[in-house]
């Protein structure tokens, strides 16, 4: 099997996190209303849901507003994540796969995982390299630590 070819795909924002962030957060507080409906008054109990709510609320903006910028590339051996003048290597795991948007871990060689949602609006002419690249044999492999593009079972070689 060939490897995927090389790919430089751009990464911003993405209205789909938006819009999960806002649907997941307007579920939490419908479930406040309902149930300080059905208490009939609020107790200290859905004063601290209430609280919660609204510190949960401020945390998914400030993450929304937060998200990273930049554009993540696939030379055919290695991803690469590069911000302005910072360029970082590692490994990426498609973690939801929408088929318009996906969900991305980009585990750098040093440091933490980078959570990353790539849109293909971004670049739709890309969108398909892209997708061949996250979905090639070689670039799973490489993401689980397997060089060969064989999965290790424990059982040795013969």
């Amino acid at each position: 099997m060939h490897s995927a070819p090389a790919v430089t795909y751009p990464v911003g924002r993405c209205h789909i996190q938006g819009w999960l962030t806002l649907a997941l957060w307007g579920l939490g507080a419908v479930v406040c209303v309902l149930w300080i409906r059905a208490e009939g008054r609020i107790g200290w109990p859905q004063g601290l849901a209430v609280s919660l709510g609204l510190l949960t609320g401020a945390l998914a903006l400030r993450s929304l507003l937060m998200a990273p910028e930049g554009s993540l590339s696939w030379d055919g051996q290695q991803w690469t994540w590069q911000t302005g003048r910072d360029s970082l290597g590692g490994t990426v795991r498609p973690t939801l796969d929408l088929q318009r948007w996906v969900l991305l871990e980009f585990r750098p060689q040093a440091g933490r995982s980078i959570w990353l949602w790539v849109a293909r609006t971004n670049e739709p002419t890309r969108w398909d390299a892209l997708r061949r690249a996250l979905w090639s044999r070689l670039s799973r492999a490489a993401a689980a630590g397997h060089a060969d593009g064989v999965p290790d079972t424990g059982q040795g070689r013969a």
